[in-house]
């Protein structure tokens, strides 16, 4: 309990180290001012999997080196802002309820991206849902509600999406001083016409939100490594984006029940 309010009152302290924009402290003045007027910016990885887009939160080495560790073969990042219209997200309840909202898998089923291949928005997640461990994909469990900050917290999950089928996950959901974190990689294999094309821990993401008042930045970067021939590298950096564009937007509906929840204001 202690740990929670000492990196609580660190993210107040970086959150409005500035008085201008508490967001200045992760990304600089022009690309602010583009996040603030409602872009979403993109940007596919280079062979040598440097990161363009990464705010500079207390986890960007780690991260930068966890992708570039991977060498994928493709991958794709997104930053944005996501507006809010409740209460204040950098607040400790804020934070609880974010921290809630990425532990909400199963609100995940149904979300819907658009689909480079088939020219159409389709519904990306089939199913998705906790499990309790690897070995058990068919026994969902109910998301996990947390009435205090942990430190950080591991789960298992299943899902199945239109583009990659039917596969377990491991996440690890991070509270660190200046933003929430979360990984997630495949613990299965990940076929096309039954040939393994993504072998166990070969497709990673992650995940960064910095609350700031009402808004959320969003920070995300998918990546995987394939010794399979991959076809048209556009198509499939524009695939990974797009499922990038669908985790902020289900993320945006997660604050939007916050918001809900908090009676629709501040």
């Amino acid at each position: 309990m202690r740990f929670c309010r000492i990196a609580i009152s660190m993210m107040f302290l970086a959150l409005h180290a500035r008085a201008d924009d508490p967001l200045s402290a992760y990304v600089d003045n022009q690309v602010l001012q583009s996040l603030r007027a409602g872009a979403v910016l993109k940007s596919g990885l280079v062979h040598s999997g440097s990161l363009m887009l990464i705010p500079s939160v207390t986890s960007a080495a780690s991260i930068s080196a966890d992708v570039k560790g991977l060498d994928p073969s493709v991958g794709a990042e997104l930053l944005q802002i996501i507006p809010g219209d409740g209460p204040a997200l950098d607040s400790p309840a804020g934070v609880l309820s974010l921290y809630n909202a990425l532990h909400a898998v199963s609100t995940m089923k149904g979300v819907t991206y658009y689909s480079v291949t088939r020219g159409k928005e389709m519904v990306l997640f089939l199913q998705s849902y906790v499990i309790p461990s690897p070995d058990k994909p068919s026994s969902p469990l109910p998301d996990p509600v947390f009435t205090e900050l942990p430190r950080d917290h591991d789960l298992f999950t299943l899902q199945e999406d239109t583009s990659f089928g039917r596969n377990t996950y491991a996440e690890h959901v991070w509270v660190l001083p200046d933003h929430l974190y979360l990984k997630s990689e495949n613990l299965t294999a990940i076929t096309f016409l039954l040939v393994p094309i993504v072998t166990p821990h070969n497709l990673v993401s992650h995940v960064v939100v910095v609350p700031a008042g009402r808004d959320l930045l969003f920070y995300g970067v998918s990546c995987l490594r394939s010794g399979f021939p991959l076809g048209d590298m556009n198509s499939r950096t524009q695939s990974l984006e797009n499922r990038l564009v669908a985790l902020a937007g289900w993320l945006k509906t997660r604050m939007a029940a916050i918001t809900a929840s908090a009676g629709g204001g501040p």
